[in-house]
């Protein structure tokens, strides 16, 4: 019995190609930054990041992020905390993980 990976470079080589190049090309800004699957939050928690995002905080040793309604921030505005996860096609992106609250 095989299996489709529902992430990363088995389920789609060209995209991880192409990330591959960009943080090749910009080796300081790549440190910074990662790729998440987000379709194992949505499997195994539920969450449909459509109504609702995360927001994570560090408590000691752990990041801890919860999942809360969209309606409870603010949008595009200078009250809206700290974008640290985007998704979404160029010009669309959205945001679905706040940090530092």
């Amino acid at each position: 019995m095989t299996h489709k990976a529902k992430c990363g470079p088995e389920r789609d080589p060209e995209f991880f190609r192409d990330v591959a190049e960009v943080f090749a090309k910009h080796p300081g800004a790549s440190r910074r930054y990662s790729v998440r699957c987000l379709a194992a939050v949505t499997e195994a928690l539920g969450v449909d990041f459509t109504k609702q995002v995360g927001v994570s905080r560090v408590e000691g040793d752990r990041i801890v992020t919860e999942f809360r309604s969209r309606d409870e921030f603010p949008h595009e505005g200078e009250e809206e905390p700290p974008c640290c996860e985007l998704a979404g096609d160029p010009p669309h992106e959205f945001c679905v993980c706040y940090c530092g609250l």
